[in-house]
């Protein structure tokens, strides 16, 4: 069975190489090749709106266009059709500049023997076949994201508002069942308003992670207190009555003002502190938080004793939805967003999330935030900085 003929439009103002490249076209084997050829740009456009051609073979300096200019053209003119660029023995550099542009392959006109020839063809349509397939999974895949995103965000917006009103009717249930008589249904009412607001955590941080994704998370920068603030953040905090833990809060009397977002920071530190609680049965949770002079910038660890991440899962927790332990029987419930946001978040402060952890030990995670000022009066409201008093 013979090759499919392939129509090759050659733009070449130069005989003497068009000639060549005839012959050699001529000479390759395994190949049914048709060669039209044009001596200027514009009658080589003209061409490629009347008639269909597999492959182009393009001279950048021609008499009518030079350049990546010529390249641009023929490819708004024939934007499916695979480009092959012809360059002089000095001319490499704009033969890259080229491909980068959009062309398929490059040929250096003093060595084109038959063979190269016609696998360079060959190749190119490939490659542009090839392309265009992961523009259109690329482009499929961003309209699935895009669906998922809207769905997510639309179902969050639509679930709070239910579970907002349970949580209101259990709490009210709560404060009538006071009689001793009635504590079962005291506690089954507590069981309510705790499940609806892991629920409604569980919302937010769905509707937190769209937000992301979509890049309509805005830092809002002001001065804290970083003393103040971990002072706050700490009695927000109690013992699990089912846990055997220590929360341990760890910081100098003395810290500095810092210039950042101040709910971005805290939510980033409570993802941190509730996973380390959540993973911890007995042992402690210690929060630290310090200054490093040598670096300008401030740390906070959260350091706990439970069960720890294998190191072929450390790689990817940072991940959406991913999951230590993703098997419908783990014992701890979770939808996998919390490091994510966590990681995202600290990005947007211009700041740095590490993790060191070991099976059956605990893990500690490290929150480092720079880019500190020494004068207050230079802050940039559009970046994360901070300063020292």
């Amino acid at each position: 069975m013979s090759a499919e003929l392939t129509r090759v439009l050659l733009i070449e103002d130069n005989p003497d190489d068009a000639c060549l490249l005839r012959e050699a076209l001529g000479e390759a084997r395994d190949a049914r090749i048709e060669l039209i050829h044009v001596g200027q740009l514009d009658e080589a456009l003209r061409l490629l709106g009347q008639e269909t051609f597999q492959v182009i073979l393009l001279d950048l300096s021609l008499p009518d266009s030079r350049g990546i200019e010529t390249i641009l053209r023929v490819q708004v003119q024939a934007p499916a059709v695979p480009i092959v660029v012809l360059t002089g023995l000095d001319d490499d550099a704009t033969a890259l500049q080229a491909v980068r542009a959009g062309a398929q392959d490059y040929l250096v006109k003093g060595e084109i023997d038959p063979r190269i020839l016609a696998r360079s063809i060959r190749y190119a349509s490939e490659r542009k076949h090839a392309y265009e397939e992961m523009a259109r999974l690329a482009a499929d895949l961003a309209r699935a994201n895009k669906v998922k995103d809207d769905f997510l965000s639309v179902m969050s917006h639509e679930l709070r508002t239910p579970v907002v009103t349970i949580m209101g009717y259990a709490r009210l249930l709560e404060a009538d069942f006071s009689d001793p008589t009635t504590s079962e249904h005291a506690k089954a009412a507590c069981v309510i308003r705790q499940k609806s607001d892991e629920l409604l955590g569980m919302i937010r941080s769905i509707l937190q992670a769209v937000k992301i994704e979509a890049g309509e998370v805005r830092i809002a920068p002001d001065t804290v207190d970083l003393g103040d603030f971990i002072s706050d953040l700490s009695k927000s905090y109690s013992v699990p009555v089912e846990k055997n833990i220590i929360l341990e809060w760890e910081y100098p009397a003395q810290l500095p003002k810092i210039f950042t977002d101040a709910g971005k920071l805290e939510r980033i530190l409570r993802n941190l502190i509730d996973n380390a609680i959540k993973f911890t049965q007995e042992g402690h949770v210690r929060i630290s938080v310090c200054k490093i002079p040598d670096r300008e910038s401030v740390e906070f660890t959260v350091q706990d004793t439970g069960i720890g991440i294998s190191r072929e899962v450390l790689s990817v927790i940072f991940e959406k939805f991913r999951q230590a332990d993703s098997s419908d029987k783990r014992p701890h419930e979770g939808m996998g967003l919390g490091l994510y946001i966590a990681k995202k978040l600290t990005e947007l402060l211009h700041g740095k999330i590490t993790v060191e952890s070991h099976v059956g030990a605990g893990s500690a995670f490290k929150v480092t935030l720079s880019e500190w000022l020494t004068d207050s009066r230079s802050v940039r409201s559009s970046s994360f900085t901070a300063f020292f008093d």
